[in-house]
């Protein structure tokens, strides 16, 4: 495709210098090349259509947890939960003569968004009917009912999130390192000291499906959990030099990446808040409202072909440039720094089998920036000339409108060994942001489609 696109620049140059003669210099180059064989070159501005989209979920695969209740007034409420297996040590026996003091819960945050003196009450329950499997994929609008009956709850606190109280400063920083503990009942804490448990993963799932852990009151407030771990208690007495020493000791049950987490995300109220605006759309994380796209490709294609005489076409360039209408002031809305654009055909697929971005089916764009008088201005170019092309070579098996959703996302990349850093991986923005971009609809900047073609 370079070499093609390079091909059209290269035999269009002769054609430009030919074409800057002096008057009544003859028309050499004109009169050289057949008609027909003169390679043209045009430029088009299409214009496309664009709605807001409700996305119904994502496939949660969170490196952190959101959990809380935040409402703002264009989007509407979002409501995080956290449902999780543990991590456990396979093959582990404790001590001869062991004895349980207790087990606590440790929710380790490392931020929040909204109002940190608001207080929340957090619900702690095991999962006590079904437990996750490692490798399927699980909808952040999953069921929580197929999961967790209503007797199994197991402990509740009321917290602010900016009150320090189960927090420990640091003293090198200056910083708090934010945690909440919950002390869990003393049956549940004499069920985890039975060796049997931990012969494989699968014992012990069975054993201890998981935890599911909500909120019930306060939406004003969503903590930002990097970690979660359960931690047990315990001591035992052994004779040393004819005494009885006794030690105490604890064992870690991590939620990590051994075991299969959903951040369990809800827009309850979303249909009646968010407002369909003419001139804006809104594209806003975790799993909420995204853009939907139709490009004309049939009217692309009609033009194309009109201007270059029916010749062979090639997109030599097309642009969508998304720009923000406002950015928001709130630290918990800031837009996301990347966006994909993604077909409609290809939505699921793409996250279900974690596939990477191509220029044929998901195009990734990184927040970009200009300055014009002192004025900043924020947007996102997306290269969309190869789901062109292929379109266009479809022919009669081509559509009016090629539906694509616009949708936030977190990028991975990975560095090989001469330096070069290439996309490794793509996932669902799983954090809280927002974008306000403008609409097809929108006078002064409406979505639309710059491109460049030849025909030869």
């Amino acid at each position: 495709m370079k070499f093609t696109r390079f091909f059209c620049i290269v035999l269009f140059l002769p054609i430009l210098l030919f074409a800057c003669k002096e008057q009544g210099q003859p028309d050499m180059g004109v009169t050289i090349q057949p008609l027909g064989d003169q390679i043209l070159v045009e430029a088009d501005t299409f214009h496309v259509r664009s709605a807001n989209w409700l996305a119904p979920y994502i496939y949660s695969s969170p490196d952190s947890f959101l959990l809380g209740n935040f409402y703002n007034e264009h989007l509407g409420t979002t409501k995080a939960e956290i449902m999780t297996q543990l991590a456990c040590p396979i093959g582990y026996s404790f001590p001869e003569g062991v004895v349980p003091d207790s087990v606590e819960l440790y929710l380790y945050y490392s931020s929040w968004y909204g109002d940190g003196h608001s207080p929340m009450r957090i619900n702690v329950y095991e999962m006590d009917k079904e437990t996750f499997q490692y490798h399927e994929n699980y909808p952040s609008n999953l069921d929580v009912d197929k999961y967790v009956s209503g007797n199994s709850l197991l402990s509740s606190r009321v917290i602010t999130a900016a009150n320090a109280a189960d927090s420990v400063l640091d003293n090198v920083s200056g910083n708090y390192l934010y945690y909440v503990r919950f002390t869990l009942p003393e049956d549940f804490t004499q069920r985890f000291f039975d060796d049997s448990h931990y012969a494989t993963l699968e014992d012990f799932s069975e054993f201890f499906k998981g935890l599911y852990i909500t909120t019930d009151y306060g939406t004003a407030c969503v903590l930002n959990v990097a970690q979660l771990d359960l931690t047990l208690y315990y001591h035992f007495t052994y004779q040393k030099e004819g005494k009885d020493t006794t030690v105490y000791n604890y064992k870690n049950y991590p939620a990590n990446e051994e075991v299969r987490r959903v951040n369990r995300i809800l827009h309850p109220d979303r249909e009646s808040v968010i407002k369909d605006v003419d001139s804006i759309h809104y594209i806003a994380a975790p799993a909420h409202v995204f853009t939907s796209l139709e490009l004309p490709v049939r009217q692309m294609s009609d033009t194309i072909n009109q201007r270059i005489d029916h010749k062979r076409p090639y997109v030599n360039a097309a642009i969508m440039r998304v720009e923000l209408a406002d950015v928001p002031t709130h630290e918990w809305a800031m837009p996301p720094s990347h966006l994909m654009l993604i077909k409609e055909s290809s939505l699921d697929r793409f996250f279900a089998q974690k596939e990477l971005p191509s220029d044929t089916c998901a195009i990734l764009a990184e927040m970009k920036y200009s300055v014009k008088a002192d004025k900043y201005s924020y947007y996102y170019d997306f290269s969309v000339d190869q789901i062109l092309m292929s379109e266009l070579r479809k022919e009669e098996q081509m559509q009016e409108f090629v539906k694509m959703y616009l949708l936030p996302v977190t990028v991975e990349m990975k560095t090989d060994s001469y330096g070069s850093s290439s996309v490794s991986g793509v996932k669902h923005d799983q954090g809280m942001s927002m974008a306000i971009i403008r609409s097809a609809k929108n006078q002064a900047a409406p979505l639309k489609v710059s491109l460049l073609y030849c025909g030869f």
